[in-house]
């Protein structure tokens, strides 16, 4: 179920210009500054901003020369930063028109799907509300259910956690990323956070076009990236689960042939996403053997850059994976750091939580 367009609209001064393709499943951010068009794009998508060109989805084909499938024929479920929910209507009544919905344009929804909806974002306090008296967080909430409850085959979310509290922001992301396992979801945001905590793709948007696209970690610290000399700039490790110890609870993943501890409660369950940030790496020549430092690994120099304020920022490869190690002038002088160097990264485990 892949989304491949390539449209292009204007507004005023503003044009938008882009051409990419959708993966079949997982989150797809749409990153960039205010005013990129992330917005106007993810519209066009939906159907709800006119633009020329062409959309196709899973073979259907959405705008073409042939003209253009309305918005209500879409199969997607649009949550929008704002939520618009029916006034007229409790929160049960906005849950069952979504139904209905789908029903009517002759999605199948199945008949467990509701309370799953329900106790996946708690919403059955929620039911008798009228939405007027909602807070932003309990709003949003609901406006995700009445997507998810339209049997969507596409959910196109323009920075749906942008009213929550953290607490809620994280739950609700959890609930994203489960989604998304079954059907792509395109997000709009410019929270970098939300990228490491959400994104397994990243299309970065600038000035009306894709500045890049990719694979997170590629558009993230890849050659010519962008967004890696960013202040917070991180990068997302794939990992694997090993063991639990219990006894100091630290979570052993495997990233290739190093194992990387992480502070847990638990076990765990899903192969984890390693977030790494730039700051919270140090890079030594040898292996430190007394060292408090848990991770440390071997890593080869691809690039390092110069930043402003007697800062440089080193691109490093990991195990097959990029790293990216934020480090002051003075320390690469006198590492003698270049291209094809042979280092270890040291990254504390508390750094992971």
């Amino acid at each position: 179920m892949s989304l491949s367009l390539d449209i292009a609209l204007r507004r005023g001064a503003f044009a938008l210009s882009v051409q990419g393709t959708l993966p079949e499943r997982g989150v797809t951010i749409l990153f960039g500054e205010s005013g990129a068009g992330k917005s106007s794009l993810l519209r066009a998508v939906a159907g709800l901003e006119p633009c020329q060109g062409r959309i196709e989805f899973d073979g259907e084909r959405w705008q073409g020369r042939a003209g253009m499938l309305p918005a209500h024929r879409r199969p997607v479920g649009l949550m929008l930063q704002k939520p618009t929910l029916f006034p007229h209507l409790d929160v049960t009544g906005n849950l069952r028109y979504a139904a209905r919905r789908a029903t009517m344009s002759g999605q199948r929804l199945p008949a467990q799907r509701w309370e799953e909806v329900l106790e996946l974002l708690s919403l059955a306090p929620l039911l008798p509300r009228r939405v007027q008296g909602l807070s932003g967080g309990e709003a949003s909430r609901v406006a995700l259910g009445r997507a998810l409850l339209s049997a969507p085959r596409l959910l196109l979310l323009d920075e749906p956690l942008a009213a929550l509290d953290q607490a809620r922001r994280q739950a609700l992301m959890e609930v994203i990323g489960r989604v998304a396992k079954t059907i792509p979801v395109l997000y709009v945001s410019h929270h970098l956070d939300e990228v490491l905590t959400l994104g397994e793709h990243l299309w970065w948007l600038r000035d009306g076009a894709l500045a890049a696209q990719g694979e997170v970690n590629d558009v993230l610290a890849g050659p010519g990236s962008p967004l890696a000399e960013h202040r917070d700039a991180a990068v997302v490790l794939r990992t694997r689960h090993l063991r639990y110890e219990q006894d100091h609870h630290l979570l052993v993943l495997a990233l290739g042939a190093c194992e990387v501890r992480v502070p847990a409660s638990g076990p765990g369950g899903d192969t984890p996403r390693l977030r790494v940030a730039a700051r919270d790496v140090s890079l030594t020549l040898s292996p430190a053997s007394d060292s408090s430092v848990l991770n440390i690994l071997p890593a080869v120099v691809d690039d390092v850059r110069s930043l402003p304020q007697g800062q440089c920022l080193v691109r490093l490869r990991c195990e097959q994976q990029w790293l990216l190690a934020r480090l002051s002038s003075y320390s690469r002088d006198r590492l003698r750091l270049a291209p094809g160097s042979r280092v270890h990264a040291q990254i504390k485990a508390a750094a992971l939580v």
